[in-house]
């Protein structure tokens, strides 16, 4: 799982470049004005008070005009919000509505969505999953044991990917936290909706992770306190690019390295022996379904066609090991494995998540 967008992208990128340039040029310029904003240093508060106390006279009690705004609840006010208190307002919105099924018979989870504006109540099934076999994780374990031959050519990768790829996503974008303040918040909501989401599976499948089948796994880094199937990090790697191809004005030029990003994302967590192979490949389905409902919500509404992954079925012929390959087609139901329903959900756009992807979307205009 990744520690959100925004705090993978400017805590490496950002803080390594912003805290060289920004530190001098900031200190310089900001550090007559805005440095004297903070009011948690004890000088600043003591300051202030006197300086209050020399000015302000006898209280005469409100002299600005003011009129409680109108209408409620009004979307375009977001932007006066800072970006936690705004996050939180968009977040609430976008998970309202989301629900889990558990069939116990079929060790299977199914993710829905009800749209609490419209009566009668109805769930939308988005994505369907069933849980692999005991066999299949067993056989697994030797292509995680054969990945870790690459943990020195990819070591520096794993561990700048741990809490977050947001350095990578950029380096391909041109992503800048000085222009792309609304994309870099839509990102850290995706995040927040994948990581709802992929957690609440975890917690129903609660497979083993692989150093709990072997004690030679040795993973290179801490296992995280979660449970593998599905991999966090493989959901949100795809979740971000399907959603950048989607956002961008020439998305698709961006498609073949974004995908090679997410395989790649997704196949480290193997090579540090955190992750199997099968734990990617639903990543890859869930991330590309979360993608699905988000957009639908953020943008005009559409339907979003269900999707599935059955465990059960991660294998070649005669039941052989396979691993996880980001050619295979998501849509044509031909793998075995991952499922792509003809019925289709209408899934109604919310006017405040509609304000957020067309700020981010703005970001990316020509310059004029």
């Amino acid at each position: 799982m990744a520690g959100g967008f925004a705090g993978g992208f400017a805590g490496g990128f950002a803080g390594g470049f912003a805290g060289g340039f920004a530190g001098g040029f900031a200190g310089g310029f900001a550090g007559g004005f805005s440095q004297a904003l903070p009011v948690d240093a004890p000088l600043v508060v003591g300051a202030l008070d006197t300086s209050r106390a020399a000015l302000v006279g006898p209280f005469q009690g409100a002299t600005i005009p003011f009129t409680p705004p109108t209408p409620l609840d009004k979307p375009g006010r977001l932007a006066h919000w800072a970006a936690g208190p705004r996050m939180a307002v968009c977040e609430l919105e976008l998970l309202s509505g989301l629900r889990f099924d558990v069939n116990q018979g079929r060790t299977s989870m199914t993710l829905g969505f009800v749209d609490l504006e419209k009566k009668p109540l109805k769930s939308l099934s988005l994505v369907r999953l069933v849980r692999p076999t005991e066999k299949i994780f067993k056989q697994q374990l030797q292509l995680v044991s054969n990945y870790s031959a690459l943990r020195e050519d990819r070591g520096a990768e794993v561990l700048a990917q741990a809490n977050g790829a947001g350095a990578f996503w950029a380096s391909i974008i041109g992503l800048t936290t000085h222009r792309h303040k609304y994309t870099i918040e839509l990102l850290d909501l995706a995040m927040s909706l994948a990581t709802h989401v992929e957690m609440r599976f975890k917690h129903g499948f609660a497979c083993q992770r692989p150093v709990e089948l072997s004690p030679q796994v040795q993973p290179m880094i801490p296992t995280p306190g979660h449970a593998t199937w599905p991999s966090g990090h493989a959901t949100e790697a795809y979740l971000t690019c399907e959603l950048l191809q989607s956002l961008l004005p020439h998305g698709s030029k961006y498609k073949e390295q974004m995908e090679r990003l997410a395989a790649r994302i997704a196949v480290n967590r193997t090579v540090a022996g955190l992750h199997f192979p099968v734990d990617s490949a639903v990543g890859r389905l869930l991330g590309t379904a979360l993608s699905d409902y988000l957009v639908a919500r953020c943008t005009k509404g559409g339907k979003v066609h269900e999707r599935g992954f059955d465990g059960r079925k991660f294998h070649g012929e005669a039941g052989t090991v396979i691993d996880f390959d980001p050619r295979v087609s998501l849509v044509d139901n031909k793998s075995g494995y991952y499922e792509f329903l003809p019925g289709a959900s209408q899934i109604a756009a919310s006017p405040i998540l509609q304000f957020i992807w067309q700020k981010a979307a703005d970001e990316w205009k020509p310059l004029e």
